[in-house]
């Protein structure tokens, strides 16, 4: 077949076989090589035909002449004439012209070949007494239909009487044209047939250029199906024979590698048989440590919160350095120590991109540190939240803006001042919003700002979630929406989970600690609010977090609401 399929990563696709490919440039090559030299070889013959038929002109018009003046009279000069040229084809017309540049006698050759008296009446009456030459000459004639004929003259010789005159030839292209056509059919069977040689030849070579080829790819194919035990037979003596061999150790190492496996998989499946009979053993020691296990479990708080504790230290002392780095890198990008440019500002760029993104790593792993070690507070202050939106809105165009996708904001009129910490809600503001770009390839990103007075929907989603009695004057909505992935309902309940992101693929495919959901959520929490996230896969997901128009301790707050307080 011209044509296979090449399965990838993309799925398959029709490609057209190396075979025909090498015997189509060759064939192209070849009959291009064979048009040009069939031009070359027409154009020599068309001129050699040219400068043969003006040379037999000029011949025949001489040998009519010596005919013409040995004749006794004018009718018997114009008939020797005509016998001088009769084997001519070419010649079509004879003429005799006195010394004064009368005509005196003419015939012409009819279309059946016979010579008629007279001039041809295809050509005009010429007119040359008192104008006579007598020098050989020659001239091109056009005809009223475009046909063109050549005449020839040439002086009589001086008789012994005195007279003089010349003898005209008029001779016809087309006759060349004939032998040209014979001459252009003749190379064209030639051609025809040369290149047919050339074309079967090309397509042999094929066959043994890519014969080792399909061989490679079929017995490939059957490897890569299991069936490892054929071999490859390519011995054409050449680097397609090595390529063969190659391929047949692989398949050796191959078999050989799978025995192994299978060998050891058998040793695993008996050591797994002893192993069951040791678990039963040991689980009767186990029950035994359980009370050395709970105090264990103990010391194991201790560690978390040392570990906690160092790692809130460690994180401190790495932003010092890696400060210096960014601030570093944003003095060369400014040109302090003169321009740079080209692959240097790459690199530089990549620098401080990869820097500011270990920053945020370390400062969300110190954010949960300070979490977890319970030593995380807030300090409320008034502000406007529009505020915080217009300073988030720059940062999250510019992620938009890589991303492709749009992004808005939706804020209800007349928001009064709040009470909260500026920081950390713009924090947990800029963790909602880089999540829903990182997650969205196309659409849009809207974060949502009003009242929760002004939402009965979302005040109603609120209770299904967090079934407490509030106010809904006493609270206010800030929500992120995004078109993305979407999260599976099974996933919902996970999603605040530390390092949690859905599965093993995602951090591969989107990056991230998991630890930005986590981290809004403790804060929306320590200033008295509630978040929670609702989605559907493949439209979309929305964040909600309701919070306190005055930020108050939570623990007051779910003691006010009568929910147990979390530990």
């Amino acid at each position: 077949p011209n044509t296979t399929a090449a399965a990838g990563s993309g799925g398959s696709r029709p490609v057209t076989s190396f075979r025909w490919k090498f015997f189509g440039y060759i064939a192209l090559l070849i009959l291009f090589i064979c048009t040009v030299f069939g031009f070359i070889i027409h154009a020599q013959q068309t001129n050699l035909l040219q400068r043969d038929l003006l040379r037999r002109g000029e011949v025949v018009a001489a040998a009519a002449a010596e005919v013409v003046a040995l004749a006794p009279s004018p009718a018997g000069a114009i008939a020797a004439a005509a016998r001088a040229v009769t084997e001519d084809e070419a010649v079509v017309g004879v003429a005799v012209y006195d010394a004064a540049g009368r005509e005196t006698a003419a015939v012409h050759r009819d279309g059946g070949g016979e010579w008629r008296p007279g001039r041809s009446p295809l050509l005009p009456p010429f007119n040359l007494e008192g104008n006579p030459s007598h020098q050989a000459s020659r001239y091109l004639l056009t005809l009223a239909g475009g046909d063109a004929v050549w005449c020839f003259t040439h002086p009589l010789p001086a008789t012994r009487a005195g007279a003089q005159g010349w003898a005209e030839v008029h001779v016809v292209p087309p006759y060349a044209s004939h032998r040209l056509a014979y001459v252009v059919r003749v190379g064209l069977l030639a051609l025809t047939v040369f290149l047919s040689f050339a074309l079967f030849a090309v397509l042999f070579l094929s066959r043994r250029v890519t014969g080792p080829l399909v061989q490679l790819a079929d017995r490939a194919r059957e490897w890569g199906k299991g069936n490892l035990g054929g071999r490859v037979a390519i011995h054409t003596g050449d680097e397609f024979e090595l390529l063969g061999n190659a391929f047949n150790d692989m398949a050796a190492n191959l078999r050989s590698t799978i025995g192994r496996l299978q060998e050891s998989e058998h040793k695993l499946q008996e050591h797994t048989g002893d192993l069951e009979l040791k678990v039963l053993d040991r689980t009767r020691a186990l029950a035994e440590k359980n009370i050395e296990l709970q105090r264990a479990m103990e010391q194991a708080r201790d560690s978390d919160r040392l570990k906690s504790e160092f790692i809130s230290n460690m994180s401190h002392e790495l932003r010092t350095p890696l400060n210096g780095v960014i601030g570093f890198a944003e003095l060369i990008l400014m040109g302090i120590d003169g321009a740079v440019d080209g692959k240097v500002r790459e690199d530089v760029e990549q620098i401080h991109e990869c820097g500011n993104h270990l920053l945020h790593l370390i400062n969300s792993i110190l954010d949960f540190s300070t979490i977890e070690a319970g030593m995380m507070t807030v300090h409320p202050e008034e502000t406007h939240l529009v505020s915080i939106l217009d300073e988030v809105a720059l940062v999250a165009r510019s992620l938009a803006a890589k991303k492709q996708i749009a992004y808005r904001q939706e804020v209800g009129s007349d928001l009064p001042e709040v009470v909260v910490d500026r920081m950390r809600i713009k924090q947990v503001l800029l963790n909602l919003v880089s999540n829903a770009c990182k997650f969205t390839d196309h659409g849009e990103v809207v974060v949502h700002l009003d009242l929760l007075e002004r939402l009965p929907a979302i005040a109603q989603q609120l209770r299904v979630h967090y079934p407490a009695p509030i106010d809904p004057r006493d609270y206010f909505y800030l929500g992120v929406s995004d078109t993305g992935i979407g999260i599976p309902a099974e996933h919902l309940g996970h999603i605040f989970q530390r390092f949690n992101q859905l599965d093993g693929s995602v951090p591969r495919t989107y990056g991230g600690t998991g630890l930005g959901l986590v981290i809004s959520r403790q804060l929306v929490e320590l200033h008295g609010g509630w978040i929670w996230v609702t989605s559907t896969p493949g439209e979309g997901t929305t964040l909600h977090c309701v919070l306190p128009r005055h930020a108050r301790n939570p623990e007051a707050m779910a003691e006010e609401r009568g929910v147990p307080t979390k530990e």
